[in-house]
């Protein structure tokens, strides 16, 4: 794998996982205030949508490993973060808690942050 394809896999990771991280601090603050038979339910439901692409990404983490494969870290990060990324998205829509002003703040967040990442490594 060519090392621009490579670059571009990782900082679309770190998008990816920063935007999760954001969506799921505030997917904590409202599933903390539901109740509990409520909160076990979005629960169950977050882990139906963003389990399977963690488990996937795991897998492959594990196989690329064994396998030696280069750059297969980046992969399994990204399908990971977008995994996570779309499970609580969903999971926050559901609720119907998010406008799209906190979803363009919460992306614009993400992509400073990121940027903020790529700057401080050199470009990746």
């Amino acid at each position: 794998m060519p090392d621009t394809v490579r670059t571009l896999i990782a900082v679309l990771a770190v998008f990816c996982l920063l935007y999760a991280a954001l969506t799921g601090w505030r997917f904590g603050l409202r599933v903390r205030s539901e109740r509990a038979a409520r909160r076990k339910g979005l629960l169950l439901n977050l882990a139906r949508r963003a389990l399977p692409p963690v488990v996937a990404g795991v897998l492959i983490l594990g196989a690329g490993s064994v396998l030696a494969l280069p750059g297969i870290g980046a992969l399994a990060a990204l399908i990971i973060g977008g995994g996570l990324a779309f499970g609580l998205h969903r999971g926050l829509a559901e609720m119907q808690q998010d406008t799209r002003i906190l979803i363009l703040l919460r992306l614009g967040a993400s992509l400073g942050l990121t940027l903020g990442w790529l700057w401080l490594n050199g470009g990746a």
